[in-house]
């Protein structure tokens, strides 16, 4: 529990100081905070989601999960799939 707690501060700060620093470099504009109005609502439901989730699935399923949001991930981000996924 309490390497939960470390983390939720680490990222807490963290996120902090990024808005503070890109508020101050100009990288925060109306585009930004219309995209956040429309994101916000579903990444807090998806945090309550996870939160309420914690500490109910076994060991095992925990890992297997993580292990394929990574694997998900590393694919996704493949140059070779560029052409594919980023298409413009």
């Amino acid at each position: 529990m309490i390497a939960r707690a470390n983390i939720m501060l680490y990222f807490g700060f963290s996120g902090l100081f990024s808005a503070v620093s890109y508020s101050v470099t100009g990288l925060i504009n109306a585009d930004a905070l219309k995209f956040a109005l429309v994101v916000g609502p579903v990444y807090a439901i998806g945090i309550w989601f996870g939160a309420s989730l914690f500490g109910k699935a076994s060991e095992s399923v925990f890992r297997a999960i993580c292990y394929a949001l990574i694997a998900a991930a590393v694919i996704i981000g493949l140059p070779a799939l560029d052409g594919v996924l980023r298409s413009s």
